[in-house]
């Protein structure tokens, strides 16, 4: 698989490779561990880590403590704030990179799903936002602006600022479907998080749900 993909990437090597649909029952067991070692020798990796599945932080802090992986992928943003129960404190302090995806929630911290939003037939996001989601959003957004004392517009500049101001995030993974959103994105790369009191403030707005389950 790895020299699948060097071919297809034409690398002589990988900087970090993840392996996703990640159990922690996995550490210390088979010989994975050993295979990962080997790629290193070989010059055909330089790091390793993983990809924890949706909305389970916990499934990797024994992977992390173990000093089993470099680095892991996590979804965390201003709703799904679980990382910070035990991961990122574990990575942290054990030297671990964290990659974050899905530092938008799909979007919906971008401020632009409203209720009259649609999508293109077998679009994956008419599942993410379906039944009555969208509604649902609304008070949430309205209320993190009034508490920030910010615009709609400035949304998925505050949430993207929120995830990178954890002092244990080394990069994130956001989307961009626009070149405002490339223009957007590169300038959260200037490191600068949030003032201390927003952080804070939005610690207050978290969302324990799974929207990537069904709506009922």
């Amino acid at each position: 698989m790895t020299e699948a993909s060097l071919e297809r990437l034409g690398l002589p090597q990988i900087d970090v490779q993840q392996f996703h649909v990640w159990n922690d029952s996995w550490v210390g067991q088979g010989d994975w561990q050993d295979a990962v070692a080997q790629l290193k020798r070989d010059g055909k990796i330089r790091h390793f880590g993983i990809s924890i599945n949706d909305h389970q932080p916990e499934n990797a802090v024994k992977a992390v403590e173990a000093g089993a992986v470099e680095t892991v992928q996590v979804i965390y943003n201003v709703f799904d704030q679980s990382p910070q129960d035990r991961l990122l404190d574990a990575c942290q302090a054990n030297g671990v990179g964290v990659i974050v995806r899905v530092a938008l929630d799909e979007g919906s911290l971008t401020g632009n799903i409203t209720p009259e939003t649609t999508f293109p037939e077998g679009d994956w996001r008419n599942r993410y936002f379906g039944g009555n989601r969208k509604v649902e959003l609304q008070p949430r957004l309205r209320a993190i602006e009034a508490d920030l004392g910010i615009e709609t517009g400035q949304l998925a500049e505050t949430s993207l600022r929120f995830v990178l101001s954890h002092p244990a995030v080394s990069t994130v993974i956001v989307g961009m479907r626009s070149l405002r959103n490339v223009e957007r994105n590169v300038a959260m790369g200037d490191g600068q998080g949030l003032p201390a009191e927003q952080v804070q403030k939005l610690h207050a707005h978290r969302w324990d749900r799974n929207w990537y389950q069904p709506a009922e």
